[in-house]
């Protein structure tokens, strides 16, 4: 698979992933998200997210989308300590299988494609 298709793997495996969280309601996963404030933040994380994203597209900038990738493996181990926080939402299968998903596109991207 080229380096290119793993991207935008991860890429809409992440959005996705955000989307589930915003439409579902389940954002509370963001402390302080049921506030006004907080729902001001959780869309400006969404807004950032969705920018970097254009950007990585629009430019082809590897080094957003290795920042990209980087963060999509890391996500997997943020989810991962916090499984069994109470205000943890993003606990249903589909959830799980987005973010391992965006973790493993994310990965197989960040390995040299000579390696591949």
């Amino acid at each position: 698979m080229g380096t290119q298709s793993l991207y935008r793997l991860t890429a809409a495996c992440l959005i996705t992933h955000e989307l589930e969280l915003l439409l579902l309601r389940e954002g509370h996963i963001f402390h302080g998200a049921a506030t006004p404030l907080g729902q001001a933040l959780l869309c400006t994380h969404l807004a950032i997210v969705l920018g970097l994203l254009i950007v990585a597209e629009v430019s082809r900038s590897t080094l957003i989308r290795a920042g990209l990738c980087v963060f999509a493996v890391l996500h997997v181990g943020l989810h991962w300590l916090c499984r069994h926080d109470p205000v943890n939402s993003a606990a249903s299968i589909v959830s799980w299988v987005l973010i391992l998903l965006a973790g493993v596109f994310g990965a197989a991207y960040l390995v040299p494609q000579k390696a591949r």
